[in-house]
């Protein structure tokens, strides 16, 4: 788990870290990843939907909205996070909304000035789509 003395760091305090903390702080990020990118067999908690449930929310989503692209049927390319960020507490961090969430992949066709995929986050206890991550992992509005 991430150490909580990172989690409620401020910007200045990160800025602030000497070569010490710091690589403290990436080794800890690294050993926390996994959580947030389980493959299907990966995953350690009991889950709501199935992966073909997660999937079929998101081409319904997909669908409705008239999104460009098509959203992946393959299990090999289902992410599971076990702890989504859905919302932060800026008052008191230990508040904040996390819950286990489906990383469905939407492919876009080739474009040379954008990137080829983005991904619907599916909320596993709320069986919808409750965000969109570009390919960067950025967050992105849902209309």
């Amino acid at each position: 788990m991430f150490s909580d003395k990172y989690k409620k760091m401020s910007d200045k305090e990160f800025k602030n870290l000497n070569k010490k903390e710091f690589k403290e702080y990436l080794r800890l990020l690294d050993e926390d990843f996994p959580r947030h990118h389980r493959r299907v067999n990966e995953i350690t908690v009991e889950t709501v939907l199935t992966p073909e449930e997660a999937i079929a929310i998101a081409k319904k989503y997909h669908e409705e909205n008239k999104e460009e692209g098509i959203v992946s049927e393959e299990i090999e390319r289902l992410y599971f996070d076990e702890a989504y960020t859905f919302g932060i507490n800026e008052e008191d961090r230990d508040n904040d909304d996390i819950r286990p969430a489906w990383r469905v992949t939407v492919d876009l066709p080739p474009n040379p000035f954008l990137f080829e995929d983005y991904r619907l986050i599916v909320s596993d206890r709320d069986r919808k789509v409750m965000d969109i991550l570009d390919v960067n992992g950025h967050p992105a509005n849902l209309r």
